[in-house]
């Protein structure tokens, strides 16, 4: 039995997709979710729970469908009787290339084409700042913005324009979809990867930072974001979904404020970065994991500015001031250390 309005959520175990989730539980949405193993269920419970206390018994009322976005088959099963699917599934970190580019690219290409094989109403694809390219001067980095094959890109970056690349051509066979490009979401989530990491690491009391900035949002935003575009009329346009651009040593000392440990001291000097990425390459040739990228330090080491205003011309939407999101977010893994 199927709902005439249902769900389909891929990533649902991610950051993304477990505060996604979160929001269509909340609001009594029928909702679909893949997962690949029962553990990695726990992820989600951990993120309700954020919510508040027992919010982990909402993760039951989902419809989990054990899958992978590599096997189509799992695929097909997932995505019978949905109207809409929220693709958050990808691989942002830890991983060599070739890794991501299935992931994220092949990955993304098979719920494309067995999303238009089941004729869904409409697709949104979490995307990344990641994928946009440089500004004409001084202004800030806007959607007009396309990414420049030429620069020195991340593999993630690449991976990443390589997976919108197969939502823009779903939109020449017919497709509605929106693409949206958020920040470095700040959010609860796994303390140990991703932007998680900016929490954990700050209250090991890490004592680094970089010369650099980027573009931050709360994960609650961009869920917010993903949720009213899909809901109206607006189809086949990209959203950057980005609160305020900050520099690493600010966002790295709000959180240290947040957390009440000290706020890191040593600025870390591009070439030390790229003695790392030579030193790390070096390792990764012999065996060892991939380690710093070159155009991650250039990340690292950039001042870049992003412009966020385009979604609030589109719907009722306003962001959270960063500062309130952190002390949420520093709260929240402080409780979860007791």
């Amino acid at each position: 039995m199927y709902f005439y309005h249902m769900i389909l959520v891929t990533g649902g175990t991610g950051l993304v997709g477990g505060h996604l989730l979160y929001r269509f539980c909340e609001s009594g949405t029928p909702t679909r979710a893949i997962y690949r193993d029962l553990k990695s269920i726990d992820k989600t419970r951990a993120i309700f729970n954020s919510y508040g206390a027992n919010k982990d018994q909402l993760v039951d009322e989902i419809e989990w469908v054990q899958g992978d976005i590599l096997e189509i088959p799992s695929l097909e099963e997932a995505m019978d009787g949905i109207t809409q699917v929220y693709h958050c599934a990808a691989i942002v970190d830890g991983a060599p290339f070739w890794q991501m580019k299935k992931a994220n690219v092949t990955g993304t290409s098979n719920v494309i084409n067995t999303a238009q094989a089941h004729q869904i109403e409409k697709l949104c694809y979490v995307s990344s700042i990641a994928t946009l390219g440089e500004p004409v001067g001084q202004r800030a980095i806007n959607e007009e913005d396309f990414f420049n094959l030429d620069a020195k890109n991340s593999n993630y970056a690449i991976s990443k324009y390589g997976g919108e690349m197969e939502v823009w051509r779903a939109t020449q066979e017919g497709m509605n979809v929106i693409i949206v490009n958020p920040g470095v979401i700040i959010g609860e989530g796994n303390w140990e990867s991703g932007s998680g990491k900016l929490f954990s690491q700050t209250y090991r009391k890490q004592p680094f930072y970089t010369d650099g900035s980027s573009g931050f949002v709360d994960v609650r935003d961009v869920t917010n974001a993903m949720i009213q575009l899909m809901n109206s009329d607006i189809v086949n346009e990209r959203f950057i979904i980005v609160q305020s651009s900050i520099h690493y040593k600010e966002i790295l000392s709000k959180i240290s404020h947040s957390l009440k440990k000290k706020a890191p001291k040593i600025m870390v000097p591009k070439w030390i970065l790229y003695l790392i990425s030579a030193t790390m390459k070096i390792g990764h040739w012999i065996g060892f994991n991939r380690g710093l990228e070159r155009a991650t330090v250039q990340s690292l080491t950039s001042h870049s500015k992003y412009d966020g205003l385009k979604i609030k011309e589109h719907v009722d939407f306003n962001y959270t001031p960063i500062d309130k999101s952190i002390q949420r977010v520093s709260d929240y893994y402080l409780k979860t250390l007791k």
